[in-house]
């Protein structure tokens, strides 16, 4: 006696020919579009103007200092704490006697950028961090000044995105005009207080 086979045997069959016809077809559809992926390291892509990359630290370009004043704040704010500072106090100013940056926690955020009062830690626009060894990730104050070197004026800085982020400030009324100034109205049954 045969054995049959299983009630759903061409039913399944048929299903697996579908949809593989299906993936076929898309295949088949974007073999003959414009590829959309670029052959990198030969052809680079162009960036978006805020792209978030790698973190440096930089210098006063008229004085030769470090811009960086230990003040830890960049520390205190970043989410993953990956960011070590000790402060060196000095007469005159505040230095940053250790930085450590583990490059390889961070989430480029963007908040050490933000807060930092003398724009001394930048994001540049390099992303290729591809690396074998973890430690290398593992930035000190030397290398990110190294990088820093690099560094190319950039939209984010500390000031120019708390800049950004204020308020409008309000316009000014033309000269001569008179002020006006209008008392907020009270609701109706609300009590007012008398001076």
């Amino acid at each position: 006696m045969a054995v049959d086979a299983r009630p759903g045997f061409w039913t399944d069959t048929a299903q697996l020919a579908r949809a593989v016809g299906r993936a076929m077809g898309v295949t088949f559809k974007n073999l003959f579009r414009r590829p959309i992926t670029v052959r990198y390291p030969t052809v680079k892509r162009v960036y978006p103007e805020r792209f978030r990359g790698i973190l440096a630290l930089t210098y006063d370009r008229e004085t030769g200092e470090e811009n960086c004043i230990g003040c830890r704040l960049c520390e205190y704010i970043c989410p993953p704490q990956v960011i070590k500072v000790e402060m060196l106090k000095a007469e005159k100013r505040n230095w940053a006697k250790t930085f450590t940056l583990e490059l390889y926690s961070c989430e480029f955020c963007e908040l050490c950028v933000q807060v930092c009062p003398t724009d001394a830690i930048v994001m540049l626009r390099s992303f290729d961090l591809a690396t074998a060894d973890r430690r290398e990730l593992l930035l000190d104050k030397d290398r990110l000044h190294a990088l820093g070197l690099t560094y190319q004026p950039s939209w984010a800085t500390g000031n120019r995105l708390r800049d950004m982020q204020a308020p409008p400030k309000p316009s000014k009324a033309p000269a001569g005009a008179p002020a006006e100034r209008r008392a907020p109205e009270a609701a109706e049954g609300a009590p007012t207080a008398n001076p």
